[in-house]
């Protein structure tokens, strides 16, 4: 039977020689041989000679190329820009991405549940009243998870957690969107935000990274399989712990909040859900025409 799962998590010699020097004896040269073993050997030695130059030339042309060639997505990358990696390809520097991701995606906790989250900068609200900005000064981060992974703390916003490592930082639960499954968080520390992507097609490289079963930054890899609804729907798989958590492009811009996998004996292979971020502006975030978030939809 066809089911969604969200996946929130509850809280788990010597060479030895055989000759002397009595048997080791020259041998005679008879006439010419020793000439001509001469000069065998010095054209075996030129011949190397020039084999090492012609190879020392070939290394330093390919030197110079990719010299040439830092100018693009390589050199980019070494210095932290992904802006310039195709969409459709493998990164040109994953470790240095996932490192990235890394540092703006925490674990989430709310009493029995667990789930993970993701950094965002949206800026001071423009409609709050006064208790709203204070609470937007005290916790000034802004992080996205999932309505399921925080449900127990609707009641009692100060209680929801955060985490990322050895860190545990102050947080307080903003906001939520039960029936969008999203929920905003806001931490007293300050954590760099990931980018916001442009609307993904089909074939766009992915990476979901979380906390699944408690394992602390775990990433998986796949593609955008298509869009439906709101969802983004990629091969990049998801497990109980990922909820919250962000999907990204091959550049580090996060396409999507991951929620849900859709398992059943119909469906061939699992499919994996994530949010879209338009979805953000129906209760979350104050959306103006054109903002990023928006896709432009």
């Amino acid at each position: 039977m066809d089911q969604h799962e969200q996946h929130e998590e509850p809280t788990a010699g010597e060479m030895n020689s055989a000759s002397s020097d009595e048997s080791i004896k020259p041998s005679p040269a008879r006439n010419g041989s020793h000439r001509v073993v001469s000069w065998s050997a010095l054209g075996v030695a030129v011949l190397a000679l020039i084999l090492a130059l012609g190879s020392l030339l070939v290394q330093r042309s390919n030197s110079e190329s990719s010299a040439g060639a830092g100018d693009g997505a390589g050199a980019a990358a070494a210095a932290g820009d992904y802006s310039k990696n195709s969409l459709f390809a493998y990164p040109t520097d994953v470790e240095g991405l996932i490192k990235k991701v890394r540092a703006s995606t925490v674990t989430i906790g709310c009493k029995d549940f667990s789930g993970s989250g993701w950094v965002i900068e949206l800026g001071s609200p423009d409609d709050g009243d006064a208790n709203s900005a204070a609470l937007d000064k005290e916790f000034p981060t802004e992080v996205i998870t999932n309505h399921h992974v925080i449900k127990q703390c609707v009641n009692s916003p100060r209680a929801v957690t955060a985490t990322a490592g050895d860190k545990t930082y102050d947080a307080f639960l903003y906001s939520w969107d039960k029936e969008n499954d999203l929920a905003l968080i806001g931490i007293k520390q300050k954590v760099p935000a990931l980018e916001i992507s442009t609307a993904p097609v089909p074939g766009w490289w992915t990476m979901a990274i979380g906390t699944p079963y408690g394992l602390e930054g775990s990433i998986s890899i796949g593609n955008v399989i298509n869009r439906e609804g709101n969802a983004v729907i990629s091969t990049a798989s998801l497990n109980s712990g990922n909820s919250g958590g962000p999907l990204v492009n091959s550049r580090g811009q996060v396409v999507g909040t991951n929620s849900w996998t859709y398992i059943g004996e119909e469906v061939a292979q699992d499919w994996n859900g994530s949010i879209d971020l338009p979805t953000l502006c129906v209760e979350i975030v104050n959306c103006a025409k054109g903002d990023a978030l928006t896709w432009g939809e």
